[in-house]
């Protein structure tokens, strides 16, 4: 599979769309970052898994006003030979007292009739170091950028 460069534009809006909505308590706008069933995980202290969008839309609006403020940054999309496109992008989360927390999301992305969205998601703190579940290596291993996997833009 290649991706055009209007795919890699839009696969960029959603990923940086989910600071503004997320960060904005945009409860109804989650639907234009995530698809209706998607898993989202986090791996900070004993983790947690929400799946589906009505899960992310409870635990939106439970937040509380001290939520970090994010940042998504350096992406690498990457396509495997079965055609699943993969996002691997550094976040900075500044939290009220301005202390900066970093790490990665890893992203399965899907084209879907809405545009590109977010099918699975899973969040893993590198900075400061703190408690949480390790992935495993053959996991990290499928969002390893290689000569192979990069997205490059198909030619007209």
């Amino acid at each position: 599979m290649r991706l055009t460069a209007e795919d890699v534009a839009g696969i960029h809006d959603t990923l940086a769309l989910f600071a503004h909505v997320f960060d904005n308590d945009d409860i109804g706008e989650l639907d234009r970052v995530f698809t209706d069933d998607a898993v989202i995980e986090n791996t900070i202290g004993n983790g947690y898994t929400l799946d589906g969008l009505a899960s992310a839309r409870q635990f939106t609006g439970r937040r509380s006003p001290d939520t970090p403020d994010h940042q998504t940054l350096d992406t690498v999309l990457l396509v495997d030979a079965g055609g699943t496109v993969r996002a691997r992008s550094r976040y900075i989360a500044t939290l009220t007292d301005g202390e900066v927390h970093g790490g990665d999301y890893y992203d399965i992305l899907e084209r879907t009739p809405r545009g590109w969205r977010i099918k699975y998601r899973v969040s893993v703190p590198r900075h400061p170091i703190l408690d949480r579940i390790d992935l495993p290596e053959e996991f990290a291993r499928a969002w390893r950028p290689t000569a192979d996997n990069v997205v490059r833009f198909a030619r007209e």
